[in-house]
Formats: structure tokens, sequence, C-alpha cells
């Protein structure tokens, strides 16, 4: 019997072009009802973060919920099973906790990030207030240039905080996972996966850039839909699915699937 490959699987560059097609096919399979709780979803998130003082941390917590509701979503779709509206609120009725836990860890990132880029002299306000007022383009130019150095460093530390939370609603949802495991879980499959992920991105950028061009933001009601399928096909691709074709017996680790 052949041994079973590793989880998380390193899957081709080009799966990362396929995992927007499938997103988008798994859309098609009920797009109504996707966009109108995307709409939903979104706006309630959104309105949490209205709250005084706490609506941005409510916020980055309840987000996980979301995208764990609609990992749900796919997966009755993906299974041939009817989509209803409970399965959106998976993440809430299921381990709301350790998804929450991922959402602090984002806050909590964020705001570590925020803080090195205001202390290398990242003003967020001022260019808010410049890009309002209209300023000189040259003085924006050189408040531009100023900020690069923040900049750069705000992207570099974000970009392993993505990482690490990238797969990890998805791992807590279906695979029963910790925070933490699903955290260097995640981590570890997107740096075997770097290429296919970063043709994923490129494509789910286009397909952004073209749904903000849809007058009323109406695009992204097609948009952020699609984007989870594509989160959840790799998923799949990453943690679900073996190229063995005969069956591996069952090993430790292997429950993220």
């Amino acid at each position: 019997m052949p041994a079973p490959q590793d989880v998380p699987r390193k899957v081709a560059a080009g799966e990362g072009w396929q995992w927007v097609r499938s997103g988008f096919a798994l859309y098609r399979k009920n797009p109504l009802l996707l966009s109108a709780a995307f709409a939903m979803l979104f706006g309630m998130v959104m309105a949490l973060g209205l709250v005084p003082q706490l609506g941005g941390a409510l916020s980055e917590l309840a987000s996980p919920l979301m995208v764990a509701g609609f990992m749900a979503a796919y997966r009755a779709l993906d299974e041939g099973r009817d989509l209803e509206l409970p399965h959106f609120l998976a993440g809430v009725r299921g381990p709301a906790i350790p998804l929450m836990t991922i959402g602090a860890v984002q806050l909590m990132g964020a705001l570590l990030i925020g803080t090195v880029m205001e202390n290398m002299g990242f003003d967020a306000e001022a260019f808010v207030t410049a890009a309002r007022t209209q300023q000189d383009p040259t003085q924006i130019q050189a408040m531009l240039n100023a900020a690069a150095p923040a900049v750069l460093t705000g992207l570099l530390l974000f970009t392993p905080l993505m990482m690490a939370t990238w797969f990890a609603p998805a791992l807590i949802l279906f695979g029963g996972a910790r925070p933490a495991t699903a955290l260097g879980v995640s981590m570890k499959a997107v740096l075997r996966n770097w290429a296919a992920l970063l043709v994923n991105g490129l494509a789910l950028g286009l397909v952004l850039f073209l749904a903000a061009l849809v007058p009323l933001m109406l695009g992204l009601l097609v948009a952020m839909p699609v984007l989870f399928g594509s989160l959840y096909a790799s998923y799949q691709a990453i943690f679900a699915v073996w190229s063995d074709e005969t069956k591996p017996a069952p090993q430790a680790g292997d429950n993220f699937a």
C-alpha cells in the first residue's frame, strides 16, 4: 500500500486558478441565497463595527464566524445537499469560542502591527485628511515617500498573520482543531503551497477589481461569495483530497479533512 501523503498536501501552482473556477461553479448552484447571505452577514459585521469603543474588536471577533458559515454552506453544496440559511450559522451554532479566538488573534496582531507602524511615523489619519482635502499631489507624494518604510514593515508583519489565519476557521469547523493547532497547520499549508496561493490571490484580485467597477458595490455580492468558494476549494484540495488511488489508512493528524 502506498504511503499516505502528508497533511497538508502540496499542490501545483496552477491549482490556484482552478480554485477560483471551482468557487464560481459552486456559487452558481445557489447564487441568490449566497449573495443574500453575504449581504446579511457582512451587514451584521459592519453594524458591530459601529458600536462605540468596541466596534472594531467586535467585528474582528465575528469575522471568522462568517467565514465558517460560508465554509459550511459550500460543503453542503459540494455534497449535493440543499443549501439553507442555518448553514451560514454553523460557526455560531458550533465552535464559536475557538473561532472567535482566531478573531482575537487577528485583532491583537493588527493592533500590534499598527502600533509598530505608528512608531515608525505612519499616520493613517493624515493620509485620509490629505485625500479628502485634495492637497497638492507633491505633498501627498512626499507623505507616501516618508511612510514607505512603515508600510513595507507593516506588510512584512501582516503576511505571517494572514498565513496563520487563512485556513484556521475551516480547520476548526471541519477538523475540530484547537485554535493554536489551526494557526500552526494553516501556516504550514500556506508555506507548502505559496505558489498556488499566489496564483489564487492574483486571480481573486482581478475578480475583486472587476467587481469594484460595478456601481453601488453590487459586484461584491458576487465576488465575495466566489472568494469564499475559492477558499473552500483550496481547503478541499490541500486537506481533503488525496492523489493516491488507493485510499490510505487513517493516520494521526489526518483529522483535518
